[in-house]
């Protein structure tokens, strides 16, 4: 996902007058929000607890699509939910609406549940991309937390957590969050929720119990080997790490990059001056499983590898037409010996990066294609804290070609099983990784 921020004022994001109604986002599988969700990843049964929403439910598929819908899919690569269009349909809307009053079975019908779902076909039939949900509707706790996780903070108590074997198990703590400040750690089991035992819970119920407002308490029972206690924690707001460090080689520093929110920049200077002092000398970035963020922190982080004038890329607002952004000054680490990791799930501003580095011949790309996002996307607000996520433009990178349905290809192509995203940063290896060991072995023979 790439968010535009010049279309917000204040403290974050710009945000229009209400102009649509209001449509329902599936609830999330989050205690917070990174900045994006890790869209198309297949992995049904774990939640980046304080980090990825659900996408919406989709619709069901017409069996024949129409011409404008066909072409829509074929010139852009949406993959459109529904493809059937009915002439005059807006009179049919209100004629199938009085129908429903008139004459369904039950005399008393929700209407905005209704009205919910009508506007959910609306914007399911705009741009879309498969596993990757781009024009959607936020209810408050939604829209919540993506202006924290825009900002590189969640609300929560700070544990990244997963279904196995039918256990909730937490896959990572936050440094500096209630859970690692309590003492929990990484494979500790949650077995209950204020009292509540969690065995026959989905993991979005899971999560919902154990998200709240900062502040507020909640006791989760824990169990470590043979020993169970009930942990009570208080729920704040938690820094979240996007950028994430260590060696992996003679001279060789690993960056994973998790999304691009308004603190990245920051953080991945700090990293590899970290890494410098360690005696870094060349980097690997992976972007494999980075689903994007900020147009505003792509530029920066892209910015900060390229010389002065360099083109980044270029939006298309069909108010503004064509504007192009550059790098302002020469970034610091422009010199510095550079691989980059992608795949599938490099999505937005990930790719952006990943075109501009390829584009300038700055580094070398490692993996597979990337998804191919070229929408720019606005929030706006509606009421009673409602908004929608809308494609307000496209975007095409460095190299000058639409990003839409087309993603970036690698320099060294290498089909190979994804590395776990999950993996603690402290146990990444290239010896079990094929696509970071290709690129630490290339960035070997730089100087």
């Amino acid at each position: 996902m790439l968010f535009d921020m010049t279309e917000r004022t204040g403290s974050m994001m710009t945000r229009r007058s209400p102009t649509l109604l209001r449509p329902a986002l599936a609830a999330a599988l989050a205690l917070g929000l990174a900045c994006d969700p890790e869209d198309g990843r297949d992995e049904p049964a774990s939640a980046r607890a304080e980090a990825d929403p659900a996408p919406a439910a989709s619709l069901a598929r017409a069996a024949a699509p129409s011409t404008a819908a066909g072409k829509q899919k074929e010139e852009h690569g949406e993959e459109l939910l529904t493809s059937r269009t009915m002439p005059g349909a807006k009179a049919g809307f209100e004629r199938v609406l009085a129908l429903v009053e008139e004459s369904y079975v039950d005399d008393k019908v929700d209407l905005d549940y209704l009205y919910t779902g009508a506007i959910e076909g609306v914007l399911a039939r705009l741009i879309q991309l498969k596993g990757h949900p781009v024009n959607t509707l936020l209810g408050p706790e939604e829209l919540a937390e993506l202006v924290h996780g825009t900002k590189g903070t969640i609300v929560g108590v700070g544990v990244m957590i997963e279904h196995v074997a039918d256990v909730v198990v937490i896959r990572d703590v936050i440094p500096g969050g209630p859970a690692q400040k309590a003492g929990l750690r990484r494979g500790d089991r949650i077995l209950g929720i204020d009292g509540a035992r969690v065995q026959e819970m989905g993991l979005p119920e899971v999560v919902a119990r154990i998200r709240g407002e900062a502040g507020t308490e909640v006791g989760l029972f824990v169990q470590r080997d043979t020993e169970e206690w009930t942990e009570k924690l208080r729920r704040d707001t938690v820094q979240i790490q996007n950028v994430e460090a260590r060696l992996v080689g003679d001279g060789v520093g690993y960056l994973r990059l998790r999304g691009f929110a308004e603190t990245t920049a920051e953080e991945l200077d700090a990293a590899i001056q970290g890494l410098q002092k360690e005696g870094m000398t060349r980097l690997v970035i992976d972007l494999r499983s980075c689903p994007g963020g900020l147009l505003d922190a792509a530029i920066a982080v892209t910015g900060r590898f390229l010389g002065k004038d360099e083109v980044i890329m270029t939006m298309i607002d069909r108010k503004k037409g064509e504007t192009t952004l550059r790098a302002e000054v020469d970034g610091p680490w422009r010199s510095l010996p550079l691989a980059v990791l992608i795949g599938p799930y490099t999505a937005s501003s990930a790719e952006i990066f990943a075109d501009a580095i390829a584009t300038h011949k700055r580094g070398t790309l490692v993996g597979q294609e990337t998804m191919g996002k070229g929408s720019i996307e606005s929030v706006l607000d509606l009421e009673g804290g409602w908004a929608i996520k809308l494609s307000t433009g496209r975007f095409q990178g460095a190299s000058g070609e639409p990003r839409m349905g087309k993603g970036v290809r690698p320099t060294l192509p290498l089909v190979a099983e994804a590395s776990d995203k999950h993996t603690p940063i402290a146990e990444v290896d290239p010896a079990n990784d094929p696509v970071l060991e290709l690129a630490v072995s290339w960035l070997g023979d730089r100087p």
